[in-house]
C-alpha cells in the first residue's frame, strides 16, 4: 500500500495534535484527490487518529515510556499452570512487551466458550471520550458479549490461569470478553488504556488504568483476521487455542503507546476471541 510523501505525513500528524477527528481527517484527503484505500491505510498506520476505545496517549506524560521488567515468567520457554496446562512461549517482544502463547487454552475450552457466548451476542461498544459512556463505532464492528467474575466454572479456571501467569489478583481483572467477526469484521488501530480525557477519568477513576491486555483466539482462521500492532509491524494471525498478552503501564504510571494495536479484516470465515483486561487495583 502507498504510503503519502512527507507533506501528507506533517499534515497528518498536525491535525492528530489538534485533536481533529478521523472522520474529517479522510474526507480532506478525499477531496485532495487521494484514493479512498490509501488516505484509511496512512490515517490508520500513521496518525491513529481515530476516537475509539483508549484512543490517544495521556497529555499529562511527559518523556518516553521507560519499559520494566514483564509480568510475565521471564526465562520459561514452557509454563505449567496449577491446573495443568502447559503454555508454550511461542514469541516473545521485549519492547513493548508483547508475548505470544501457545496452548494457552485447550480446544474445549475454545469451543465452550463460544457456544456459551451465541445466544447474549450484542453489537461490539467504545468508551466516548467525552463522557465514558459505552457506544457503538463504525471502526469496531463486532459481536460481543461478557461473562463477570466467577460467572461459571470455565471462566474461573481461566481466570486464575491469567492471574497466575501474570502475577495478578484475580479480583484486578476485568470480565472476559468475547468477540465475535464476521467476514470483513474489524477493530481499527487503538489503544486498550484510558486516554487522559473526561471519558477515561471516569473509568480510572475507581479501580485505576489497565496496565495488562490479555486476547485468546478461539478458533481459527481461514484468512485474515490478524493482530496487527503496526508501530512493531507485527501481525499475529488467529491460531485456536493461543493467546497473546501485552502490557503498557509502569510503575512511573507511564502508559506505552508502542502497543497500539488493532484486528485486521476477517477475509475468509469469522473470528472467534475472548480478550481479558486487567487493571491497576480491584475492578469495580
Amino acid at each position: 500500500m502507498q504510503i503519502l510523501d512527507k507533506p501528507w505525513q506533517n499534515w497528518i500528524n498536525e491535525n492528530v495534535a489538534r485533536g481533529c477527528a478521523y472522520e474529517a481527517m479522510l474526507a480532506d484527503m478525499l477531496k485532495a484527490g487521494i484514493a479512498k484505500d490509501v488516505a484509511v491505510f496512512n490515517l490508520n498506520n500513521r496518525s491513529n487518529a481515530t476516537s475509539v476505545e483508549g484512543q490517544g496517549v495521556s497529555n499529562q506524560q511527559t518523556g518516553p515510556y521507560e519499559q520494566e521488567a514483564s509480568y510475565l515468567f521471564q526465562h520459561d520457554n514452557t509454563i505449567v499452570t496449577q491446573d495443568g496446562q502447559q503454555i508454550q512461549v511461542a514469541m516473545r517482544v521485549t519492547a513493548p512487551d508483547v508475548v505470544l502463547l501457545d496452548k494457552f487454552m485447550t480446544h474445549a475450552e475454545c469451543d465452550a466458550f463460544c457456544e456459551l457466548s451465541k445466544s447474549t451476542l450484542t453489537k461490539s461498544t467504545v468508551v466516548d471520550d467525552a463522557t465514558g459512556a459505552h457506544v457503538g463505532h463504525e471502526h469496531r464492528t463486532s459481536m460481543g458479549t461478557y461473562f463477570t467474575l466467577g460467572q461459571n466454572d470455565l471462566v474461573k479456571k481461566i481466570e486464575a490461569r491469567i492471574a497466575e501467569i501474570t502475577g495478578t489478583p484475580v479480583p484486578n481483572g476485568e470480565g472476559i470478553q468475547i468477540l465475535n467477526y464476521a467476514s470483513g469484521g474489524e477493530y481499527r488501530p487503538h489503544f486498550d488504556y484510558f486516554p487522559d480525557n473526561t471519558g477515561g477519568r471516569v473509568h480510572t477513576a475507581k479501580s485505576g488504568q489497565r496496565i495488562i491486555t490479555v486476547i485468546m483466539y478461539l478458533n481459527d482462521v481461514k484468512a485474515g483476521g490478524a493482530t496487527v500492532l503496526p508501530e512493531i509491524n507485527l501481525s499475529v494471525y488467529p491460531k485456536k487455542g493461543s493467546a497473546l498478552y501485552f502490557s503498557y503501564f509502569n510503575s512511573k504510571g507511564q502508559v506505552d503507546p508502542s502497543t497500539l494495536h488493532g484486528g485486521s479484516p476477517v477475509v475468509d470465515g469469522e473470528k472467534w476471541i475472548a480478550t481479558k483486561w486487567i487493571r491497576e487495583r480491584t475492578y469495580m
